[in-house]
């Protein structure tokens, strides 16, 4: 039996994190490492590492088929309580062996017009063991990239990966803290991230456009799809329930939004793309 590559993911890990990381500062001495740039927006980054491509930028898209047209009889369920709703959501997701997730923000009465491309989880079918950390992301997105909250989490990180066997170490993006928060105008006809404002149909009126920039991505994902500035962030928004600290989602030429990566193997410092770091492994 062919013995398969342990892949670690440590969700948000930053370049900069290695400075409190004692284990991971040593593995560089001798192994091949490097910053990793990962593409714009959300979910893309894992996609092409898995798979070689990718032309996803967020979760949610907008369509007239959507797989989740039922939940519109729901409606009135959710605003009773929005955990029921998403229970009832998630034990479909169970009966069909999609990906569990939460409805957070999103209003109710415009779930049914979305769907997602990210139904089974990314790494499905490929021969590798991966495995993920996800708590550093949400402890740097509630206290930002440079609390004690995230030192302490980076340590018991690289506590954990000094006592296992790995062929890699990686992260899917980077964080930085955020400066400002700005409402973007909400349509029937809208999705709202934290740092993309994405709307299908006529142009929105009143967008903030000195706080963000207008990018060309495949209409799918909006006609109209507005970047957030470097620390900005969108809010109210359809994911966070109240202003955070940290954010990701913004240019990936930023040094900022640089994720990490560490091959078990001897070698020199080599910043990657994604993309590069597929073929790499491949």
């Amino acid at each position: 039996m062919e013995n398969k590559k342990i892949i670690i993911m440590l969700d948000s890990f930053k370049p900069e994190y290695i400075g409190y990381a004692d284990y991971l500062k040593e593995k560089t001495k001798e192994f091949q490492h490097g910053e990793l740039e990962t593409p714009l927006g959300f979910w893309g980054g894992m996609d092409i590492f898995f798979h070689g491509s990718s032309d996803k930028l967020a979760f949610f898209y907008l369509t007239e088929r959507s797989s989740w047209k039922w939940m519109k009889n729901f409606v009135c369920l959710g605003k009773i309580n929005r955990f029921l709703f998403d229970v009832l959501l998630n034990l479909w997701n169970v009966a069909k062996g999609n990906t569990l997730f939460r409805t957070n923000n999103i209003p109710l009465e415009k779930f049914h017009l979305f769907d997602t491309d990210v139904k089974k989880p990314l790494h499905k079918g490929i021969p590798v063991k991966y495995i993920s950390f996800h708590e550093l992301d949400g402890i740097a997105h509630k206290y930002g990239t440079k609390s004690i909250e995230v030192v302490e989490e980076v340590k018991r990180l690289d506590n954990i990966l000094s006592k296992i066997k790995w062929d890699m170490i990686m992260s899917d993006h980077g964080m930085l803290d955020i400066k400002e928060f700005v409402k973007v105008p909400e349509t029937e006809k809208c999705f709202i991230d934290s740092t993309l404002a994405r709307y299908w149909g006529e142009k929105p009126e009143n967008m903030p456009i000195e706080k963000c920039k207008l990018i060309k991505w495949d209409t799918k994902y909006g006609d109209w799809i507005y970047l957030a500035n470097p620390g900005v962030c969108f809010f109210p928004n359809y994911w966070q329930m109240k202003e955070c600290k940290g954010m990701h989602g913004y240019n990936p030429k930023l040094k900022e939004m640089k994720a990490f990566y560490i091959l078990n193997k001897i070698g020199k410092k080599k910043d990657l793309t994604m993309g590069e770091l597929h073929r790499e492994i491949a």
